[in-house]
């Protein structure tokens, strides 16, 4: 006999984490991002039986985003809005354009830009002050693996944090994503859809194995689990911790800004001798958010990059030393500073 959805372990989780970590309170507009897979109906399905009860009283909206990349996708579709209607709340759709998502290169990056940017129109739309999606630790734990094999800095692997605003949305209020399942992981989704007897719809690609976080879901994390069961929770305690951290390193740059720092008509100026007593990381930090000022891609000046700089400016015998970077940056390091400009064209 299916369990009521209410009573479950499941939704008594998603509950404190809802207001305690995503920020929700009573008569909030959430749109809820459901594909048809199981672990946004699992998100539906809990927030649903909480939505009417007094102390919430939430206004759901179930959002769909359509890519045109599977043939399958109009049944997800149809399924997704057969499931909004079961559980009577309104149900609103976005149709991307799949051919110009795969002309662009990176199909996951287009397609994940793509759906964010369609969400957060739906919930202008709607009023709404949140977007929901289901996220869960096992997710978060991918996550990290692949920064971690892609050489991330502490930063990248921060991961997911379970709410963030969405940039460039300005109604009042902001908009911000949640991820109210953070403190669960795949198992504990698949247990309460079948205690409650809910199906759901397979994308059978993402369980292809030419994509990173597929082999990892296949091929590592059922060897993580069975060494620690609770992978998935370390990784999101993991990840809280390090936002804490970085926190403080965001302080701690803040102040030696201010103290090392300098302008030189077109060139920013870095006092070598404070800026070479500095702790590797605090240092990175500091040239990293100044290059990306001065329009570094983020994805350029990772610490492989940086290290050599960082170098040159603890080595007392070097003379003039000149880096040049992406974006048309130039770093030169004399005795007395760290200079950056840009290039002259």
């Amino acid at each position: 006999m299916a369990i009521m959805p209410r009573h479950h372990e499941f939704v008594k989780t998603v509950v404190p984490a809802l207001r305690r970590r995503c920020g929700i309170g009573r008569g909030d507009r959430v749109v809820v991002a459901v594909s048809g897979g199981g672990d946004s109906v699992a998100l539906l399905r809990a927030l649903a039986a909480i939505a009417p009860r007094r102390r919430w009283h939430l206004k759901l909206i179930v959002a769909h985003v359509q890519h045109h990349l599977r043939q399958q996708a109009e049944e997800d579709a149809s399924f997704t809005r057969s499931l909004a209607t079961e559980l009577k709340l309104p149900f609103v759709r976005a149709d991307l354009d799949g051919r110009a998502l795969q002309a662009g290169g990176n199909l996951e990056a287009a397609a994940r830009i793509g759906r964010y940017r369609a969400l957060a129109e739906l919930a202008e739309a709607a009023k709404a002050g949140f977007i929901a999606t289901g996220h869960h630790g096992d997710d978060q734990l991918e996550t990290m693996l692949m920064r971690i094999l892609r050489g991330s800095s502490v930063r990248g692997l921060l991961a997911m944090p379970w709410r963030r605003p969405l940039e460039g949305f300005e109604q009042v209020g902001g908009l911000e994503l949640i991820r109210p399942m953070l403190g669960l992981d795949r198992a504990a989704v698949g247990r309460f859809l079948e205690d409650i007897g809910q199906p759901w719809r397979e994308d059978h690609t993402n369980a292809d194995p030419a994509h990173l976080r597929a082999r990892l879901r296949r091929q590592v994390l059922p060897v993580l689990h069975e060494i620690s069961p609770d992978a998935a929770a370390k990784a999101v305690s993991l990840g809280d911790h390090l936002r804490e951290l970085t926190q403080l390193l965001d302080a701690t740059v803040a102040r030696v800004m201010i103290d090392l720092v300098s302008m030189e008509t077109d060139t920013i100026v870095i006092e070598r001798k404070g800026a070479a007593a500095l702790v590797d990381a605090v240092l990175i930090e500091l040239l990293r958010r100044i290059l990306i000022s001065q329009g570094a891609p983020a994805d350029r000046i990772g610490r492989k990059v940086l290290d050599p700089v960082c170098r040159a400016l603890r080595d007392p015998w070097g003379g003039r030393r000149v880096f040049r970077l992406a974006g048309g940056l130039e770093l030169a390091v004399s005795i007395d500073a760290l200079r950056i400009r840009k290039r002259a064209s």
